[in-house]
């Protein structure tokens, strides 16, 4: 499973620029910054690839603003697999239909992946394609995360064609 991106917000005690009316965005190599107007003792950055570049990014943005961060919040997480078997979705969906844990969304018509929308906000949303490859976005933790991929897994290897 790849780990495409790591949404987090970097949260200042004071603003961390001067100019009120004004939204300011700035890249870093694949990161990408942002500070609203609306909020500017916030500090959006996308592109993070680990935990490790998180904790990067956070000294280098107190070390920027010389002021200490007051919270790191990971907003959202999005991983993908790409693989190439072959499995079962009608007999996924209708073993899933009724789920306490999720709702599941799949009309093959409109959308080729089958998305699973956890009922407990805490978890990720997932999508699973008949080739066995999957998507789970918006995670808040990578414990969590995890704990999806080894269900999603697990759901794959059971119902191979």
């Amino acid at each position: 499973m790849n780990l495409n991106n790591i949404k987090a917000s970097f949260i200042f005690e004071k603003n961390v620029i001067k100019n009120k009316n004004k939204q300011v965005i700035w890249k870093n190599g694949n990161i990408t910054f942002t500070i609203y107007k609306h909020t500017q003792q916030l500090v959006n950055v996308t592109g993070l690839k680990s935990a490790e570049e998180i904790e990067q990014q956070k000294n280098l943005m107190e070390e920027m603003f010389q002021q200490r961060v007051l919270k790191v919040r990971v907003d959202n997480i999005f991983f993908s697999k790409k693989d190439y078997k072959n499995i079962d979705m009608c007999s996924i969906y209708n073993d899933l239909k009724d789920n306490k844990d999720y709702f599941i969304d799949y009309n093959i018509e409109v959308f080729a992946g089958m998305y699973l929308h956890p009922k407990d906000k805490s978890y990720p949303t997932m999508i699973v394609f008949r080739t066995g490859s999957y998507t789970i976005m918006g995670g808040k933790s990578v414990k969590i995360v995890y704990e999806c991929e080894l269900f999603l897994k697990t759901l794959i290897n059971k119902y191979l064609k």
